[in-house]
């Protein structure tokens, strides 16, 4: 009698738990599902026990079938994928949909701007958008430039035709360019740094590891796992690492405020306009608001984190993928050169650069377009919806996290062509561009959250890819069919960027 009355109970509470869920998901019956789904899993077993790679694949696959929307089950949660740019424009210019969805919670350093809840990101970025306009950005080019010749010059060390993994010289010039500009400290010269970059990727890998880990996405389940221990320990030394530069800059800005007190009234208003001066980054984070609110520890941190790691795994992976790009395509290499030897003559390393030289490099950023186009840096987004949001004709209550994919964006042969997946960086001409969809081209997303720094981005890729091109001559035995790419935040392949360096000016070497 237990027994009957105990399976009589299961099975109505079943039923509610069943119709509740039908009722919460029915708004999406017109849209397609990707099969097989598991009950409680849903499409999880998909990349379960696969490795990093084929979980790569699985996912980028999925992604190219998403014609407008595909339903994803990420456990009993709902994903609603989409490729197209009708769509993405739609979902990322919508006042209701700049809310960033649970998935980013795994990241950790929620108080910054790439993974910051809304309420809390809107005030932040307001703050912080100053320490990233044209003006702030032209003045950090001699820096961004200083950091390249240094990258170079390590490199001219090797012998000639030597071997060498090239995004370890590209992340470690990003991680002192960035540093120099946004903090105001030479990373080169301090211990740790090394230590740092590991504790980079380990956090970048393990956050990227749950996403795809369902039966992980339960706090009190993922914290009796490893990954969780290994997560810890990744953050704490990039924690460790920011927190030696703030308390740094903090001990500088405090002397500069006492020495600013001793200085008598005839300063004042000499004192007056450097506080109207635009400010870099750390000293944004470590001033007061205009209501006198500081930002907190937590929010300094978080900030500097997602500036730091959004520059180091833009920048430093998109010209390591250049290197190779050029390796492929000599003719596109030479062209490049061509370009950049124009306005920066191989054996001037002494030229004084400015934004308006880089500005002429027109094919050079035609190039790095195109291999972001082909190798998009964040391969997939995502965003939710506050509120009641309707597309492709229907309303979607609030709450429901859309997947943007950027990578298939960028492959789609009905916004790109028949030749979609072709390299030609003829594709950013200005008479292919000039009637594409004004979102079909995201490399750092789009509309009201696009990324702060990509402006940033832009410069730092060109003097980077100045002081490579017109140094080396780059070749390598990876060739195209080769390459295949591992699951993670960013776009990584699961092997060593590994190119042959041919100097172009050896004697003054």
């Amino acid at each position: 009698m237990l027994f009957l009355i105990l399976t009589v109970t299961v099975s109505i509470l079943g039923a509610i738990l069943y119709w509740n869920f039908r009722a919460r998901y029915r708004f999406s019956d017109k849209w397609p599902t990707l099969k097989p789904v598991y009950p409680i899993l849903g499409n999880g077993p998909v990349v379960m026990g696969k490795n990093e790679v084929d979980r790569f694949e699985i996912i980028r696959d999925v992604c190219y079938s998403a014609e407008r929307i595909l339903k994803i089950w990420a456990g009993p949660k709902l994903l609603l994928l989409t490729s197209h740019p009708d769509l993405i424009q739609q979902i990322l210019t919508s006042p209701v949909c700049l809310e960033k969805p649970y998935l980013y919670h795994f990241a950790g350093f929620e108080e910054g701007l790439f993974t910051a809840k809304y309420h809390v990101w809107k005030p932040a970025r307001k703050r912080l958008n100053p320490a990233f306009n044209l003006r702030i950005i032209h003045g950090f080019v001699p820096i961004m430039a200083r950091c390249a010749q240094k990258m170079a010059a390590r490199l001219n060390k090797y012998p000639d035709g030597a071997t060498v993994d090239i995004i370890k010289y590209t992340n470690m010039c990003t991680l002192e360019m960035i540093c120099g500009t946004t903090m105001g400290s030479d990373v080169l010269n301090r211990d740790g740094k090394e230590e740092f970059k590991r504790g980079l990727d380990g956090a970048f890998n393990g956050a990227a590891w749950r996403m795809m880990n369902v039966h992980l996405y339960p706090d009190i389940i993922y914290k009796m796992t490893r990954y969780h221990k290994e997560l810890t320990e990744a953050r704490k030394i990039v924690c460790d690492f920011f927190t030696k530069l703030i308390v740094e800059k903090k001990q500088i800005l405090q002397q500069k405020r006492l020495n600013n007190d001793e200085k008598n009234n005839n300063d004042e208003e000499e004192n007056e306009a450097d506080n109207h001066k635009p400010k870099i980054l750390v000293d944004l984070l470590l001033s007061n608001s205009s209501d006198g609110k500081p930002f907190t520890e937590s929010q300094i941190t978080d900030n500097v984190y997602a500036v730091i790691t959004g520059a180091v795994d833009t920048t430093a992976l998109i010209t390591a993928h250049a290197c190779l790009f050029m390796s492929f395509y000599p003719e596109i290499q030479e062209r490049v050169f061509a370009e950049i030897n124009q306005y920066f003559p191989v054996g001037s390393d002494d030229q004084e650069v400015t934004h308006e030289q880089f500005r002429q490099l027109t094919y050079t950023e035609m190039f790095l377009n195109e291999v972001q186009r082909h190798w998009t840096p964040v391969p997939l987004i995502a965003r939710e919806n506050m509120a009641e949001f309707e597309i492709d004709g229907v309303k979607v209550p609030p709450g429901h996290v859309f997947g943007l994919s950027l990578h298939a964006l960028h492959m789609r042969k009905d916004v790109w062509g028949p030749d979609a997946d072709r390299f030609d960086p003829e594709n950013f001409s200005e008479e292919r561009a000039k009637n594409r969809h004004p979102f079909a081209f995201l490399p750092f997303s789009g509309g009201t959250r696009i990324c702060l720094g990509w402006r940033y981005a832009s410069f730092s890729m060109k003097a980077v890819m100045v002081h490579l091109v017109k140094n080396f001559k780059f070749s390598s035995k990876i060739k195209p069919e080769d390459i295949r790419f591992k699951h993670d935040l960013t776009m990584k392949l699961p092997f060593e960027h590994l190119v042959q360096i041919t100097k172009r000016n050896p004697v003054a070497n």
